[in-house]
């Protein structure tokens, strides 16, 4: 069984990196940090960790993105 995810969203790829670093410097490797660089990219992974029957614990997303903004992400993803 694969570890829990953490799917940050973001289309800053500094905040990504920086989230990466401050989550696993708080729970290690307890969890698998996934990113996605807009909502649909993070649609995409979110299809295919659930069809690798991954869980997916906690979604953290920037608001103000292109496309897709956080808060519809969010509720599509509801």
């Amino acid at each position: 069984m694969s570890k829990p995810v953490i799917l940050c969203v973001d289309d800053e790829r500094m905040v990504l990196d920086s989230l990466r670093t401050q989550l696993s410097g708080s729970f290690g490797n307890n969890y698998i940090y996934e990113a996605a660089e807009d909502g649909d990219e993070a649609l995409e992974l979110m299809q295919e960790l659930t069809e690798d029957d991954v869980s997916i614990v906690v979604i953290i997303s920037d608001w103000l993105m292109p496309g897709m903004k956080g808060d519809e992400l969010l509720i599509r993803i509801h």
